[in-house]
């Protein structure tokens, strides 16, 4: 978009120089259906690149809101795993029944959504590099106890409930990440505020782990 403006605006720029650029001279009325030609060519690119600019421009806007869309629908299914991981998992525990048998009725999964962010064009293009590799901290570490947790012959009662703490505390570490990146896409905090407040969240998380 930016290079589509800066083109634009060299066009306006050269077709203001050549319109007042010695209008009195012989050359100017000896050429003056040529001189018309240019001028109206460099006003067609002008409003070509100006076109291009506001279309490149709302276009963005328009990636930005669905990847908004797309990381407060992650964030519901963050939520839903997190009531799922207490509900099933540790009330279950903490009411006396056998943990072990519940994980392997109805195994720990992944929040839906959240597993493919990671190849999601709009993450890509739209993610800040830290808010991103917050995320690959994330999805690894809660990938790792969701897999341990499926090894249940090999984890006694007190094990699998230390695991699903951290997993609930990564849940919560995930839906931060989100919320920052939907209030930066938004316009509501910069880059630099959302690098900020994630420094502050990491640092409260792996003093507390």
């Amino acid at each position: 978009m930016l290079t589509y403006a800066i083109i634009a605006l060299v066009l306006v720029a050269t077709s203001l120089f050549l319109l007042n650029f010695r209008r009195e001279s012989n050359w100017r009325k000896n050429n003056n259906d040529t001189f018309s030609f240019v001028i109206s060519l460099i006003s067609t690119f002008t409003g070509l690149f100006i076109a291009l600019a506001v279309n490149t421009f709302l276009d963005n806007i328009d990636k930005k809101n669905n990847l908004i869309k797309l990381l407060n629908t992650t964030n519901l299914a963050i939520e839903n795993c997190q009531m799922k991981t207490k509900g099933m998992y540790l009330n279950t525990s903490n009411a006396g029944l056998n943990l072990t048998e519940t994980l392997k009725k109805t195994p720990v999964e992944l929040p839906k959504l959240y597993p493919q962010l990671a190849t999601n064009s709009l993450v890509n293009d739209y993610f800040t590099p830290n808010a991103f590799q917050a995320y690959i901290v994330c999805i690894d570490n809660m990938e790792t106890f969701v897999k341990n947790l499926s090894n249940t012959e090999q984890n006694n009662n007190g094990t699998k409930i230390e695991i699903l703490n951290r997993y609930l505390k990564y849940l919560e570490f995930a839906k931060s990440i989100n919320n920052l990146e939907v209030e930066r896409l938004g316009g509501n905090i910069t880059e630099e505020q959302e690098t900020t407040s994630l420094k502050k969240i990491v640092d409260q998380f792996t003093t507390s782990k």
